[in-house]
């Protein structure tokens, strides 16, 4: 008798029985009715999504959206996998009805009125709130007593956010209340409090609210005291303090400080707690309290890049390094694992298929950091490396250098960062041979190699940064601007010889409590010094290092492009891939789009943007719909028009980042492209006349293979802005 072996479909049955099962059994009796619907009707002043957010009665619902789109299992099933049950409780009904009273209440609209329609079917339930919100009472005059010295009409205004004429909103009234104090208690009148007063006489629908504002004394700081700093030392802490004894007591230095803190690598954990004092009230004691970090640890970090396939990295840390908090850390990374064996399959879709960019790629970097250098704004930061770099069908770059960073905090969001990095640049061959023949001219062998090999890329950089978002990784407020200036030359001993500057921004805010826009905009231009360059031996206009070069397309940039091919691109042939053919002229008008490999050149300016809507759509994940748009200019005076892609994505909020899966859509026609050959002895061809580049419509495809074409997925970890 063989053995018996279930088959999927045995499996299925039993796994959906199983969490049918499961999920009425928790909390639920099979008498309970599942409320498939909760409507509300007769509600203009608030949205369905803020009253339901006022009761505890849910409908079922599906449990993620991912059952809607791609997989419909909500729509078109009734299984429990797929849905989130929810039943009737009978006792919970009519506390509903009171709390969507107290809802309007405390919002202004005191006659509201609210019933309930329950129609049953079988053993579901559909239930209709009826509301009848009245006329609200609004404010007929709105005074705020008390610390006229210390607030003026303009904060006042900006924090209570009523006015008269508004409904008496008791929520918002507290909550601008919270905000005069708040303000007062920054300013070191550390006892204020706001006390409200209202009157609602009986035969109007008006009110007069008073707001009276008792600041009590201005405190000053007393004594400061660190405990628990260990070896990191008293002093560094002190240096990371906002305040110091005597300062007026100032509620945002003390969260400055402890997000200082908290920053600090040397430290696991900080807490900043205020001793009142029992001989005066005009001064408050604070206990700084530490725990240092252990000394080492071994950071390891794994990932997944479209354009780098899969990457892995590991630091090893030492903390606290000859004392004063300082860091060593020894770096190690790896990318490009497994490209070969993929050959451009996702996650690899964006490494080349040609073998010089399916190589490892690796970083070694031996770091050193003083977080506190001279002064707690200060930090000092210094390091040496090698590495092999892969830009896909650009460059494979081999260097060793270091780098010296020096940061200054001018503000608690702003900062300065001066930097220099000599570093020994090579290509590796047949690397970098077509961008340096295409974009500049050099397609002499004996001159590109003198190009490939190492060369002096040594800039001095400045960069100005200003974040005012809530969250580095995914803001939902705020704003940030970087300015970065670039200059390289004969001072800082540089065979490549420019300016390069680029200003980056982006502003975020939220549409409703479910959504979140975002705009970003990138430009940046780059004035190579023209002349000869590297002794003599390459006389040309301003040769631009690849690396420093400005390209767009890709994950973080234009989604409907791929990987640095928005802009001026060129196609590449093989000589084998032209036998038969009379001349290569007659190859590159014939072959079909396919046959060919378009490769970035990159340009001398940049402009380029993005528009991004992101709706939350459970606690780990997030849609996004999006408009990217941009050009990449061979010069600064191109007037090549914009090009914009929209598209939509998923993100899954994951413990190393935004796992991210975006896909553009490239809108974008034939074009004329020049084209190269590459000739088995290894020098470059270029074909008289360029090509209609078309990859999209080329063969007159169906409206549907044309769509498919035109789509561009793009995998990445992070946000695109």
């Amino acid at each position: 008798m063989s053995p018996f072996r279930p088959t999927w479909r045995v499996i299925a049955v039993v796994v959906a029985l199983l969490v049918v099962g499961s999920s009425r059994a928790v909390g639920q009796t099979f008498a309970d009715p599942e409320v498939v619907e909760i409507t509300f009707a007769g509600n203009e002043a608030f949205s369905e999504s803020d009253l339901q957010s006022a009761i505890l009665t849910e409908a079922t619902r599906c449990r993620t959206f991912l059952f809607v789109f791609p997989l419909p299992l909500c729509p078109l099933t009734d299984w429990g996998v797929a849905h989130i049950r929810e039943y009737l409780d009978d006792g919970e009904l009519p506390l509903d009805l009171l709390r969507l009273k107290l809802f309007y209440r405390q919002r202004g609209y005191r006659m509201a009125m609210v019933d309930t329609t329950v129609v049953r079917e079988g053993a579901k339930v559909r239930i209709q709130f009826d509301v009848q919100e009245g006329e609200p009472t609004r404010i007929r005059a709105l005074s705020v007593v008390g610390g006229e010295t210390l607030l003026d009409s303009a904060q006042i205004g900006k924090d209570l956010r009523l006015a008269v004429g508004d409904p008496l909103d008791l929520v918002a009234l507290s909550e601008g209340e919270r905000r005069l104090a708040e303000r007062l208690r920054k300013e070191g009148y550390v006892h204020a409090q706001v006390l409200r007063e209202y009157f609602i006489p009986s035969e109007t629908a008006e009110a007069d609210v008073t707001l009276r504002v008792e600041p009590g004394p201005r405190v000053r700081v007393g004594d400061v005291r660190v405990v628990g700093s260990g070896e990191v030392g008293d002093a560094v802490v002190v240096e990371l303090l906002r305040f110091r004894s005597g300062d007026w007591f100032r509620e945002d230095q003390i969260v400055e400080s402890q997000r200082s803190l908290y920053n600090l690598e040397a430290l696991r954990w900080a807490n900043i707690a205020s001793e009142r004092r029992s001989d005066t009230d005009t001064l408050i004691d604070l206990r700084v309290e530490v725990a240092p970090a252990p000394k080492r640890s071994l950071q390891t970090g794994f990932g997944l890049q479209t354009d780098e396939c899969v990457q892995a990295q590991a630091s090893l840390v030492y903390r606290n390094f000859l004392g004063d908090a300082r860091i060593l850390r020894l770096t190690g990374r790896i990318s490009n694992v497994l490209a070969k064996q993929l050959q451009g399959q996702f996650p690899c879709s964006d490494v080349s298929t040609s073998e010089v960019y399916q190589e490892l790629n690796y970083l070694l970097e031996l770091g050193f950091e003083q977080p506190v250098f001279s002064d707690g704004r200060n930090n000092l930061r210094a390091s040496v490396f090698g590495e092999r770099e892969t830009v896909p069908d650009l460059y494979v770059r081999n260097a060793v250098g270091g780098q010296v960073w020096f940061s200054r905090r001018l503000q608690r969001a702003m900062q300065l960062t001066l930097g220099y990095q000599p570093a020994l640049t090579s290509f590796a061959e047949e690397s970098a041979d077509i961008y340096f023949c295409v974009a500049f001219g050099v397609c002499d062998p004996e001159d590109i190699e003198v190009l490939t090999e190492a060369n002096w890329l040594s800039p001095i950089t400045t960069l100005w940064t200003y974040d005012r978002t809530d969250n580095p990784f995914a803001a939902t407020r705020g704003w940030y601007l970087a300015v970065e200036l670039e200059q390289a030359g004969d001072l800082t001993f540089s065979d490549y010889q420019y300016t390069r500057g680029t200003i980056d921004g982006a502003i975020f805010g939220k549409a409703s409590e479910e959504i979140v826009l975002g705009w970003h905009l990138r430009t940046g231009a780059i004035l190579p010094y023209e002349g000869s360059l590297f002794d003599g031996n390459v006389t040309s206009e301003a040769i631009v290092h690849p690396q420093k070069r400005f390209f767009a397309g890709g994950p973080q940039s234009v989604r409907g492009f791929g990987l640095n091919l928005l802009g001026p691109t060129v196609l590449v042939l093989e000589e084998d891939d032209c036998s038969g053919y009379d001349s290569f002229d007659d190859c590159a008008q014939d072959l079909p789009p396919g046959d060919f490999n378009e490769r970035p050149l990159g340009g001398n300016s940049v402009f380029e943007g993005s528009v991004e809507a992101r709706f939350r759509a459970g606690d780990r994940w997030t849609v996004a719909a999006f408009v990217d748009f941009g050009q990449v200019w061979e010069t600064i005076n191109d007037r090549t028009p914009l090009v914009a892609t929209p598209g939509a994505g998923v993100r899954f909020r994951s413990p190393v980042g935004p796992l991210r899966l975006d896909v553009g859509y490239n809108p974008t026609g034939a074009k004329l492209k020049p084209v190269v050959i590459v000739l088995d002895d290894g020098s470059i061809e270029e074909v008289p006349r360029p090509v209609v580049y078309d990859p999209f419509t080329w063969d007159d495809p169906s409206a549907l293979t044309e769509f498919w074409r035109r789509l561009r997925l793009q995998f990445s970890i992070g946000e695109a802005f």
